[in-house]
């Protein structure tokens, strides 16, 4: 919220989904649709990282109708000024890792030819995509539906193992999937989605900032156990991606009461 404010992006909108407890702490700034968690099949309480695309799939979530593009998106992300001059044509995701050996890769291809859908060899998609907003719920609506079979079928008894085949990425694999099959043109804008918020990289060659599993500046984990909170935000470069998520989130601190 507090980085779509600085860039005064005059075309976007940020949409928080949440339930109504969540909701009551978030500030009245923004568009705020209430959803309730996945429950069904009961392996989906398991694995509360499903809610980040199921919301899409609930009847609170016909009010992205009225938008003809959605950035569906992570919390631990940030938009830069380079955000106002970014519209790619094509349906369009940002960079992920996890499936870094073959194996994952034929587990993934494996699973999409038992239930029957294409898969035309896109691997590591990101968390992060962008399109035209009909095409992004249908994909997080099948998303859902083959994380529920990866939950019940793949990872009902065993977990597996990072960085191999691993639950804890059902979702990664499940829009990879859902992506190879539904969509047609697909691109991986590594450079301005989910771009890692370590980079001393300028933000004005990257329009999106995710925060991947470090420690180092920018961390959202160091962030969180206030290990950055006696930081001068004046001695920061926010030209540079780590000092301006670094700002971007200490400001946030101070503006959000919570």
């Amino acid at each position: 919220m507090t980085s779509l404010k600085h860039i005064q992006s005059k075309d976007t909108d940020l949409v928080v989904f949440g339930t109504k407890d969540i909701l009551n702490k978030i500030p009245d700034d923004c568009v705020k649709l209430e959803c309730t968690k996945a429950d069904e099949p009961k392996e989906l309480l398991k694995y509360p990282r499903i809610n980040s695309i199921h919301c899409f799939t609930t009847e609170h979530a016909d009010k992205l109708n009225d938008y003809d593009y959605l950035l569906r998106t992570d919390v631990d992300t940030f938009l830069t000024p380079a955000w106002n001059h970014y519209y790619p044509t094509d349906y369009t995701v940002g960079k992920g890792a996890y499936a870094p050996y073959q194996s994952v890769k034929d587990n993934i291809k494996r699973v999409a030819s038992e239930l029957g859908f294409d898969h035309r060899g896109l691997h590591n998609l990101g968390a992060t995509h962008y399109g035209e907003t009909k095409l992004v719920r249908e994909v997080s609506s099948l998303a859902v539906s083959i994380a529920k079979h990866l939950l019940t079928e793949e990872f009902n008894h065993e977990e597996g193992k990072w960085p191999y085949w691993y639950k804890g990425v059902t979702n990664m694999y499940s829009n990879e999937i859902a992506v190879n099959h539904l969509i047609r043109d697909v691109s991986i804008d590594r450079r301005n989605l989910d771009m890692e918020s370590t980079s001393e990289n300028s933000v004005l060659n990257h329009s999106h900032i995710h925060c991947w599993h470090t420690d180092n500046i920018f961390s959202k984990f160091q962030f969180a156990a206030g290990k950055y909170d006696h930081l001068s935000m004046s001695d920061l470069d926010i030209t540079k991606i780590k000092d301006y998520c670094l700002y971007i989130a200490l400001k946030s601190k101070q503006e959000i009461d919570w």
